[in-house]
């Protein structure tokens, strides 16, 4: 009943044209993590974050009927958003599944994208923490501020547990082969995806520093300034710092648009609108995640 009611709420906007009002030369940033094959399962654990490759298509379609696909490259040079509005595509952490799954849609559809990288996983091949089997999604939300828990959780996975976990990240040479497509383009997402707000302020730094370094040195081309705090655990403690980087602005969890890039307001804690798996799969809800992006 609650999905029946948003999607007639939201229908009546689009068809009023009041969705395009709302957003007129507005972006929408949006929120993925992983894309799976429409004929296997979705990959534990946080199974509603990855969503049908089939579903992420036929959403992305909608989406260009009414606003314009837009790189974030473009939106931090200053292009004009266009009068009907706009949306951009994301992806969080670095999934081997962006490359295999996603890519070849946005490919095929020439949308561009841009995936914020955890490096460590990359890098050094290390799992997240709650890949490790034995956490529920409750479990896992309640030990997102226990280091210590989280690291005995991960204690428990043998080396070749680790290994294999690892091969559902990227690997630099995926990066840097979908760098010099074009098409997309890579953030940092930290190098650890430890919760930043929680880290003293050189450690936080030093995370930050370390994903971006690594990111420019790997995919010189394709790197865009620009940082996804992971978890949305945003700080502003460390503004002059980020900048001193040379990074240019930040992405949060909270729903809503942006304007253009020269006006920087909340610019280190930009919004972006999550799109799980429900929402990908009901053509229905749709029109109400854009009517969430105020």
């Amino acid at each position: 009943m609650r999905t029946l009611v948003k999607s007639l709420l939201a229908r009546a906007c689009d068809a009023t044209g009041g969705l395009r009002r709302q957003h007129a030369n507005r972006l929408v940033v949006l929120t993925f993590h992983r894309v799976c094959p429409d004929d296997a399962p979705p990959p534990p654990p946080m199974q509603n974050l990855a969503v049908n490759a089939g579903d992420f298509r036929r959403l992305l379609l909608w989406l260009r009927e009414r606003h314009e696909p837009f790189a974030l490259g473009d939106w931090l040079a200053g292009k004009p958003l266009p009068e009907r509005g706009a949306f951009a595509v994301t992806f969080d952490d670095g999934w081997a599944d962006n490359y295999h799954h996603a890519w070849p849609i946005l490919r095929e559809l020439k949308i561009p994208a841009t995936i914020f990288l955890s490096t460590s996983a990359i890098e050094n091949r290390s799992p997240f923490w709650w890949q490790v089997p034995g956490l529920s999604d409750a479990e896992i939300e309640r030990l997102k501020n226990s280091p210590e828990a989280q690291t005995a959780h991960l204690a428990t996975c043998s080396p070749a547990e680790k290994a294999k976990l690892a091969e559902d990240f990227l690997t630099w040479a995926h990066v840097m082969e979908m760098a010099r497509d074009g098409l997309l383009t890579f953030g940092a997402h930290g190098h650890r995806h430890a919760l930043l707000d929680g880290l003293s302020r050189a450690n936080a730094l030093a995370d930050i520093r370390t994903s971006w370094e690594l990111l420019r040195s790997n995919a010189p081309n394709g790197a865009v300034p620009l940082l996804a705090w992971p978890n949305g655990n945003a700080r502003t403690d460390l503004n002059d710092e980020w900048a001193g980087l040379g990074l240019r602005a930040a992405f949060g969890t909270a729903r809503g648009t942006c304007s253009a890039a020269a006006q920087t307001t909340a610019i280190w804690n930009l919004p972006r609108n999550n799109v799980d798996r429900h929402t990908a799969a009901e053509p229905g809800l749709w029109p109400w995640l854009l009517l969430r992006a105020k």
